[in-house]
């Protein structure tokens, strides 16, 4: 079994695959890839496998996750010791399976508190400022997320069309990757967004502080009726852009906001959370018709809106983001 250093590789890289290859959704099939390669450097360091780890070596590959939420942090653990439970009952580690007795808190002890996870509206304002992101095309991406746009690895921002998008009445009908579709309505911020990003010709590269070697500051963005959309290169897209495009306009805005990482779902989540305050603020409380309310407006199961309401999505936490009175 070769050993593999690349950081887009994996350590006992058959192996891995073997194991990734067993599952078929492809959620779950980057949830294991993304563990695998954390790992691979420790596995490295150790010259051997994750399977084969003890619990305090586990303990501290785990922190390397940085997972947001105890939510996420419990998960992490569950992959891995299912990892290890394959490998047992395919001969790879003899004995017990470390993780078998920890308790929740253990499981939960990896949760990074110290890094800012969601925004207030007013700061989500601020990062929609002409002065500080230049390009509407990169705005109406946040504004978007904020009011609840997202889908299935965001399809419904990188399908939306100047004809989806009713000016008047402030309602887009969006479309999914399962080809579902459903209105909602936003606010008049996003639609005045959504109308500069439609209008804008060019893009401006590095929110307007290019690099001195640089060739050109601008480049023309593709001339269709999306609402984000890409600028000219070499290999030219005329329809909606790929779905990568959010996460790389919002490396642009993390790096202007000086954030180590900006992601879809921290701006969706913190929309949420701004949705929730303006419902607490105007029915005195979070109760289920609210919760059905949030469920609606961000296309959430009922299931994930359990979970969110254990790890942030709640009485408490909007009070202390948003510093209400008890």
């Amino acid at each position: 079994m070769s050993n593999i250093i690349y950081k887009d590789q994996l350590f006992n890289e058959e192996i891995k695959k073997k194991y990734i290859n067993r599952y078929k959704n492809e959620a779950t099939q980057k949830v294991l890839l993304r563990i695998f390669k954390v790992s691979c450097l420790m596995e490295i360091e150790l010259n051997k496998d994750l399977y084969a780890f003890s619990r305090e070596e586990l303990r501290k590959l785990l922190y390397r996750f940085m997972p947001k939420t105890p939510h996420v942090s419990r998960s992490n653990v569950a992959y891995v010791h299912r990892y290890i439970e394959w490998a047992i009952e395919n001969g790879l580690r003899k004995g017990l399976n470390p993780l078998d007795s920890v308790d929740t808190a253990w499981k939960e002890q990896f949760f990074v508190t110290n890094e800012k996870r969601f925004w207030t509206d007013k700061e989500i304002d601020k990062m929609l400022n002409p002065n500080k992101l230049v390009n509407a095309q990169d705005r109406v991406i946040i504004a978007l997320l904020f009011e609840g746009v997202r889908g299935n690895e965001c399809a419904e921002i990188t399908n939306l069309r100047r004809q989806d998008v009713d000016f008047e009445k402030k309602i887009l009908t969006l479309k999914d990757s399962d080809e579902s579709i459903r209105t909602l309505e936003v606010s008049d911020k996003c639609i005045a967004t959504i109308q500069k990003a439609l209008e804008e010709e060019d893009y401006i590269k590095k929110n307007g502080n290019p690099s001195a070697d640089i060739r050109a500051e601008k480049a023309e963005l593709i001339d269709n009726d999306y609402v984000v959309r890409s600028a000219h290169t070499r290999t030219i897209n005329f329809e909606n852009a790929d779905k990568n495009i959010v996460y790389r306009r919002l490396e642009i805005v993390a790096n202007e906001f000086n954030k180590n990482e900006l992601t879809p779902t921290d701006i969706f989540y913190s929309g949420m959370l701004a949705y929730a305050k303006d419902l607490y603020l105007k029915y005195g409380v979070l109760g289920g018709r609210e919760y059905e309310m949030i469920k609606d407006r961000f296309k959430l199961s009922s299931a994930i809106i359990q979970r969110l309401k254990s790890d942030f999505l709640n009485e408490d936490y909007v009070k202390e983001l948003y510093n209400l009175e008890s």
